[in-house]
């Protein structure tokens, strides 16, 4: 009854103006706080342009998901009243399970209307009735919104080490060491692209796992990243365990990031 009495209060109350959750331009944004009560909290800042998650891991973001989120400065407001006019503890609103901070502006999520697919917010000392379109994303791990890339993008490869064969750039040529006659230079140079562009289909805290080998790749910048391969092919599985996460690879990407595949055939590496 109260949820209904509510309801009707803010309809009556709803002008046909066009009413945004806040005024604030997402190009002003440059810091983004997503605070869950039951788990960590995840941090982003822009740099030089490009997002980045500063905590619980230090790494570029992923811009798609913090473009979405980006859209909830300016949501429409469905109906609005004041913080007073009502007890937030009805709507879930006085101990948020989630909350996000855009600069120095708090948005707290509350409880579903009864009525549509809608949820009460908290900002700016108003409650608004906005769309429920994030609020499960936000209680994702924080993984959820890392980007996908395997390699930095402004750096440039110049070995790759595989556990069975290297392939080397030398003074512009790509070599593989030891020596196969069977692999075409173009092979080679279609693998190099391959791994500057890959991407994890999804991105996962590393747990424990088995080793098939590892892959090391130096790059431009004298800095090596190695990959630690936890599931062969097909379905081929990347873990770094400097940052403690594990990338997982569509089967077609799987087959080009590598001249002759480990499958899952090969027992996984003894130490």
């Amino acid at each position: 009854m109260l949820a209904l009495f509510v309801t009707g209060k803010l309809n009556d109350t709803a002008t046909e103006d066009d009413v945004s959750l806040t005024d604030m331009d997402p190009a002003s944004i440059n810091t983004i706080k997503i605070i869950r009560r039951d788990t960590d909290e995840i941090v982003f800042q822009k740099e030089t342009g490009k997002w980045w998650m500063l905590s619980p891991y230090h790494m570029p973001a992923n811009e798609v998901r913090i473009n979405t989120i980006l859209n909830l400065p300016g949501a429409h407001s469905y109906t609005q009243f004041g913080k007073g006019e009502v007890e937030l503890d009805r709507f879930l609103l006085n101990d948020p399970a989630v909350s996000i901070e855009f600069n120095n502006t708090r948005i707290d999520f509350g409880d579903t209307s009864p009525i549509a697919e809608q949820r009460y917010v908290l900002a700016n000392e108003t409650v608004h009735l906005i769309n429920d379109s994030l609020y499960q994303q936000l209680q994702t791990p924080a993984t959820f919104f890392l980007g996908t890339k395997l390699l930095p993008d402004d750096r440039k490869i110049r070995t790759i080490t595989f556990p069975d064969y290297t392939v080397n750039n030398d003074k512009g040529v790509w070599t593989v060491e030891p020596e196969h006659e069977d692999i075409a230079a173009d092979n080679i140079v279609k693998l190099i692209h391959a791994w500057h562009i890959a991407n994890a289909i999804s991105i996962r805290d590393i747990g424990a796992a088995e080793n098939y080998g590892a892959v090391q790749i130096e790059l431009d910048d004298d800095t090596t990243i190695e990959f630690i391969i936890i599931n062969p092919l097909p379905q081929l599985i990347l873990a770094r365990p400097d940052i403690g996460l594990q990338y997982h690879i569509s089967s077609y990407d799987a087959e080009i990031l590598f001249l002759q595949p480990i499958t899952n055939h090969e027992s996984p590496v003894t130490n």
